[in-house]
């Protein structure tokens, strides 16, 4: 292969690739927080080329998943309080103002389309145990589904990226934690009480309990009671 060849971008779709394949394992626990790994190691746990495993690492470096090391490989990022601590400050300063925006303006379809998956979740049978990786992975995409959506309703780029980065650091949290408010339902249960305000374009009382539900799940993620 020519020098050229080597030094040219990987196509996007090797690139996105290694970066969904990263996650995934990270999120059944083939990977763990505050493990050191190396670009090799990656690449075959992965299965994919060293070129789109770099570039991939460049997004989760921004993402705030992993941190490079030189001449030593990659770290992926360990929770602790601060971290925590920093992620939540950020929601509340663009998450209340988000799901105001879209009890305002947003898609409708879209939200019930969300709250009827939501209530599924909440009335499926459980054993109440703990959850295992991969259900702990399925609730953790549709929890962040519904901040996603919100936030698209700023239509403001700043905020997508910052609350992609802040989302992503916290779902390290839960695979460190394993979180019990998936288990019990409770975080589904406030998702339904500020959609329910949404659909009902009642953009103050949806703003109110987008708050409070931050709150809750900030004092969850510091592992102390509701």
């Amino acid at each position: 292969m020519s020098e050229d060849a080597q030094s040219r971008p990987a196509p996007a779709t090797l690139r996105n690739l290694a970066h969904e394949r990263f996650m995934t394992h990270l999120n059944k626990g083939a990977l763990r927080p505050a493990q050191l790994v190396s670009q090799r190691e990656l690449c075959s746990l992965l299965d994919v080329p060293m070129g789109p495993m770099r570039e991939a690492l460049k997004r989760l470096e921004g993402e705030g998943v992993v941190t490079l090391i030189p001449q030593r490989g990659i770290r992926i990022l360990d929770i602790d309080e601060k971290t925590i601590n920093d992620a939540f400050q950020m929601r509340l300063m663009i998450e209340i103002e988000a799901a105001r925006a879209y009890a305002e303006s947003g898609d409708l379809d879209a939200a019930r389309d969300l709250r009827a998956r939501t209530r599924a979740s909440v009335e499926a049978p459980s054993d109440g145990g703990p959850l295992n990786l991969e259900e702990i992975g399925s609730m953790t995409a549709l929890d962040h589904e519904m901040h996603r959506l919100f936030v698209s309703a700023l239509d403001n780029d700043f905020a997508d990226e910052v609350i992609d980065r802040v989302l992503g650091r916290l779902q390290l949290s839960r695979l460190v934690f394993r979180l019990r408010n998936y288990a019990d339902g409770k975080a589904a249960r406030e998702h339904l009480a500020i959609l329910d305000h949404v659909i009902s374009r009642d953009a103050d009382s949806a703003a109110m309990e987008m708050g409070k539900h931050l709150h809750t799940s900030w004092r969850r993620a510091l592992g102390m009671p509701d």
